[in-house]
């Protein structure tokens, strides 16, 4: 039986794959003529990725569910489905006997059982909202409940990113139809600068997306509106840090062992891109984003130019917080019309 490229999410397991020259149908994913692998030839990577499961008599899901869980999309993909078990016991079938136990009960990762002390998670994880609070409520510039900066700095750079010179963005204004000049589309001046997610009141970063479509959705543009839309182009080579996910992939830390503590402080990493992801509302309090804003300015402190997230308001799009706009220039201007605006709605 062969698996292929489409049944995974891991870029690393992807080029794997795809530099075998073989091409057919895949066996547990159903997509046709794509490069195909023999599974059992995944077998090692995956004998460490086992390695982190044991059984548990009270634990909620069995080890294919679980492992969807824990890894968060970023090892099979959708297209599998149902076949995930089945393609795991193809991958380890020559060691099946030392994992078949894992098959027949539920499952939890091993570093789950031992964060009921909370000794390896507290710097981080279990911290950040007594931290959080602290912050907003109690301490400003003299946190107690500090986290680990050290061990949050190891984490980071395994999501640095380099951006070239000469990597084109946008940003968005509403306008009127003249639209703004090129001189206009800048981040704002230092003493106009509102509190965001990443910057604080009197602090200007400039936030750009890597789409128009993204920017008009930032911008919050209503119907008949008119938008101007600045191109911006990076004038040096610069380095963020990418919280969307897409960055490191976890597969290439099962070779050299290190994935538990992915695993472990990936809940901490997700907390941080979700907030923030947040939109603002005319109805927030500020003090909401001192959290975000003191590790973005902890991420600037030990060099990078920004952070990149994922925009809450256009599920396929992706911003950056600019904490350098000195090394960006506005190229262009366009002004656009919006002439439909598609909702959807949930109740709370």
């Amino acid at each position: 039986m062969n698996c292929c490229s489409e049944c995974f999410s891991s870029n690393y397991l992807k080029d794997i794959i795809n530099r075998n020259d073989a091409k057919g149908d895949c066996d547990f994913c159903n997509s046709v003529n794509v490069s195909i692998y023999n599974p059992e030839e995944l077998s090692l990577t995956f004998q460490n990725i086992l390695d982190l499961y044991i059984l548990k008599s009270d634990a909620e899901n069995f080890l294919e569910t679980q492992i969807m869980i824990d890894f968060q999309g970023k090892l099979f993909s959708e297209k599998v489905g149902k076949n995930v078990k089945s393609l795991l016991q193809s991958i380890i079938k020559d060691d099946y006997k030392d994992y078949e136990h894992l098959f027949e009960d539920k499952v939890i990762l091993k570093c789950s059982n031992r964060l009921e002390s909370g000794e390896i998670t507290k710097p981080l994880q279990i911290s950040w909202e007594k931290f959080a609070e602290e912050i907003k409520t109690t301490n400003r510039f003299h946190i107690q409940n500090n986290l680990d900066l050290i061990k949050f700095q190891e984490l980071l750079n395994r999501y640095k990113k380099p951006i070239k010179k000469g990597k084109k963005f946008f940003r968005a204004r509403i306008s009127n139809i003249e639209g703004f000049e090129k001189s206009e589309m800048n981040n704002p001046p230092a003493e106009k600068a509102k509190a965001g997610r990443a910057n604080p009141t009197g602090i200007s970063y400039l936030y750009l997306a890597y789409k128009t479509l993204t920017t008009l959705y930032e911008a919050r543009a209503s119907l008949f509106d008119y938008v101007t839309v600045g191109e911006f182009r990076a004038k040096e080579d610069i380095k963020v840090i990418n919280l969307r996910g897409d960055t490191y992939d976890p597969i290439f830390l099962a070779e050299q062992e290190d994935i538990e503590d992915f695993l472990i402080h990936l809940p901490f990493i997700k907390t941080l891109e979700e907030n923030l992801s947040k939109p603002r509302r005319r109805s927030d309090n500020e003090l909401d984003y001192l959290p975000t804003q003191y590790l973005s300015e902890f991420i600037k402190s030990i060099g990078y130019d920004g952070v990149e997230f994922q925009s809450s308001l256009y599920s396929e799009g992706y911003n950056l917080a600019i904490f350098t706009p000195e090394k960006f220039e506005c190229i262009n201007i366009e002004v656009f019309e919006i002439e439909n605006i598609s909702l959807t709605e949930k109740k709370v």
